[in-house]
């Protein structure tokens, strides 16, 4: 009989209170992202950047002159990453979808980034510290213990002075608003969680907020985004 004797041995526990498909962050869910990522007229298989990446830059809030690396966790098809590239950053996507990251490379032929097949709450991020980290649509498909994870993986990949954006579910609009006990015991967290602003300031509570609130609307971008009106982005900074 093993006995707990550490904190990855509880979250790998953990993980089996949620099957294959409830644990959207494990490697056994890989199909089910190559199959969404193909599948036509699914909302993520754009090639356009998040409205929000955008809408800093232009607000001078995320000053990309300054910023040499970039960290795009989930990249899917990589459609941040290669907006962050064209940028002039260097990048660096992982997702745990080989198929997807395959059409990645082909798509971003040409620019410096780089895809690399990484889970990131379960292996060690290649390259970094980043300057920058980003994140549209990973967290909030985290069962509640893997945020230990992640929040592990964060602090390792983000250097002192970086920056830290997310784009997630908002509570109430879209995803599970269920408490962290009720979704261990149900051992669902459906198609995620939604999250208010207050709790991801709270999250993040060891970096600096600089910006947070719904994700910007088309009309209020001057160039072609990903926006819907169900999500909730933050920007924060690490003291350095």
């Amino acid at each position: 009989m093993d006995r707990l004797t550490g904190v990855d041995a509880l979250l790998d526990l953990l993980d089996t209170l949620f099957d294959d498909r409830e644990d959207a962050t494990s490697r056994a869910a890989t199909e089910h992202w190559d199959t969404m990522y193909t599948r036509p007229g699914h909302p993520l298989a754009v090639d356009l950047p998040d409205a929000n990446l955008v809408a800093w830059r232009d607000a001078g809030l995320l000053p990309l002159d300054t910023i040499a690396t970039a960290l795009d966790v989930g990249c899917g098809l990589g459609r941040n990453s290669r907006w962050l590239a064209a940028q002039g950053v260097r990048t660096t996507g992982v997702d745990i979808a080989a198929t997807t990251l395959g059409r990645a490379r082909t798509l971003s032929a040409g620019l410096d980034v780089t895809f690399a097949d990484v889970d990131v709450l379960r292996e060690p991020v290649p390259g970094g510290p980043f300057d920058l980290v980003y994140d549209s649509g990973c967290f909030h498909h985290l069962a509640p213990h893997r945020r230990i994870s992640y929040l592990r993986t964060l602090r390792s990949a983000l250097r002192p002075g970086g920056w830290f954006g997310i784009c997630t579910f908002a509570a109430g609009r879209m995803g599970s608003t269920a408490d962290d006990a009720d979704l261990l015991r149900s051992g669902r967290v459906g198609e995620g969680v939604g999250y208010t602003e207050a709790e991801l300031v709270d999250v993040f509570s060891w970096l600096e907020p600089v910006a947070i609130g719904p994700i910007p609307p088309q009309a209020d971008v001057a160039e072609p985004v990903f926006t819907h009106d169900f999500l909730t982005v933050a920007l924060f900074r690490r003291p350095g």
